[in-house]
Order: structure tokens, then sequence, then C-alpha cells
């Protein structure tokens, strides 16, 4: 089962607030599975998990209502407002699609609010109540993380985008902060990001050895695939990006059971609620032409 950690739909006619994403001409049109249905069947993609956008319960609930009757989104990472005294986590265990909440820490200005005590309540109520937890954060927001992961209790923690690296962050620091993280069990990083993160310069050896990178300072059971569609669509395509973690991966000499945890089994295990088909999509099954 090949499965894609991070997908995103929206449809600006609903209303919901996704700025910065909108801030560009290029992304105020619909994105729905539809539009995407193509490339991940040529990039042998079973399925996805629909990680929210904006930060509203009410978009959260349109993404649970695409996922219930399309068995192509086999979870939904939903939004809940962190900074209030006691999050009500009941409703959301209710949804048997809803496999996580994010922490959307790149829409707060304060580098610190993962350090606030109700937001680490609610943080460790999530994993208490089963959830995976999502971090979308940036460099400034490591340090509050190292802090903030031995306060939490046991449970699956997933990092956007290799931890959201721009050109301007030091490479060392990013790396260190990729080891401590995982050090965290239950600690998951996404192979993902790069194209929206430097543009055009993506492509670059010196950008995608970030990869390799990664690779040493997180080990192969601690990566998922994920695509960020249609975030990385204004400097590449869907393709693009999967042949380059498949080539990446083959450059690395991993084996079969390596690539399917990465494009899935770890996956399983950092978000515990998936429900997956029974059966894989038929395009994930190699035809002779791909065999040959």
């Amino acid at each position: 089962m090949r499965i894609d950690a991070h997908l995103h739909c929206w449809k600006p006619e609903c209303g919901f607030d996704n700025r910065p994403v909108a801030d560009h001409a290029f992304y105020r049109r619909d994105f729905l599975m539809q539009d995407v249905a193509g490339d991940l069947a040529q990039g042998r993609i079973d399925a996805a998990v629909l990680v929210q956008t904006c930060p509203q319960a009410a978009e959260t609930q349109w993404l649970l209502d695409l996922a219930r009757d399309d068995a192509r989104i086999v979870g939904v990472t939903g939004w809940v407002d962190l900074d209030t005294p006691a999050v009500d986590y009941a409703p959301l265990v209710a949804e048997r699609k809803l496999v996580g909440i994010r922490a959307q820490l790149r829409r707060v200005a304060d580098d610190g609010f993962v350090l606030r005590a109700q937001v680490m309540r609610n943080l460790a109520a999530a994993l208490d109540a089963g959830l995976a937890v999502t971090m979308l954060a940036e460099p400034r927001h490591y340090a509050a993380l190292a802090r903030v992961l031995d306060e939490l209790p046991p449970g699956p923690l997933l990092f956007n985008h290799l931890g959201m690296p721009t050109p301007e962050t030091d490479r060392r620091t990013w790396r260190e902060t990729l080891a401590r993280l995982v050090r965290r069990p239950q600690t998951y990083v996404q192979l993902s990001g790069l194209p929206f993160l430097f543009g055009d310069a993506w492509r670059r050896p010196d950008v995608q050895s970030m990869l390799d990178e990664a690779f040493d300072a997180v080990g192969a059971q601690r990566l998922v695939f994920a695509s960020d569609w249609p975030m990385l669509l204004r400097f590449a395509s869907y393709g693009d990006w999967a042949a380059c973690v498949e080539g990446f991966l083959a450059r690395r000499a991993a084996d079969a059971a390596t690539i399917a945890d990465i494009f899935g089994g770890n996956l399983a295990r950092a978000m515990p609620r998936l429900s997956p088909p029974r059966t894989p999509h038929p395009s994930s099954q190699p035809t002779t032409e791909q065999h040959a």
C-alpha cells in the first residue's frame, strides 16, 4: 500500500482562510481529488492523507466530508484551537477517517507557542486520545520543540516537509535538530517540501543532497513519503517529486522493504488510525512494461 502522507484540497468558494497560500494567484482556484487522480495513478500511489490548510474547524469538517465517500482518502489530519483551556477530542475521535491534528506553527507569530501550558495540555490530550500530532514547524521553532518533546506523553509525532528548512537555514543546525527529534520514540519526518521551500533551485544537486542528510540523520524507519500537492506545483509536477524520491532511494540502494516502509509502512506506524483500503489500487501494481 503506497500512501501520500500529505495532500491538500481546497475550494475558494467555501470561504476558508487559506492564507498565506491564497496570497499567490496560482493557488486561487479549486484543487480537488479529481485534479490529482491521474498523478496518483501514474506514481502508483494507492491513497492519500488530506491535511488541513486553514485554522478553522469548518475546513476540517469539509475535508472529512470529502473523505467519507472517497476510498483514496484514507485519513484526514485536522485542525483544533490548541490555545484554549481544553479541546474536546471526542467528536474528532468519533470520525473514522480523522487520523490526527496539526499544530500549524508556521501561522503563529509566537516562536514559543508550543510551550504555552494549555497548548501543551491539548497536544498531550490529542496523543492520549490516540491521535497523531503533526507539526508544521519552521527553524524559528526548533528551540521550543526541543524542550516540549520531553514533556509530551508517548504517541506519534510527524514533522512536515523535512522540518521546513529554507535556503537561509544553517544545514548543521537543521541536521542536528532532525536527529534530536527522532530520539523521541514514534517521531517521524516527511520526505517532502523541497520544491516549495527552494523554488526552482530544488533540482540542484546541493539542494537534493538534503534528502541524503535527512536519511542519515533520521534513518529509513522514520521517513515517510509526501508530496505537499498542490503546493509544489509552481516548481515541480507530482511526477517530478515522486521520481526524485524514487531515484534518491535507488541511489541509496534501499531494498524493497525499506522503500515499502517509506511509501506507507512508516506512515501506518505514525498514524495508527489510518484505515487503508483492503486491497491496493490497481495503479500500485507493477505492469509488465514497468518490470522491463
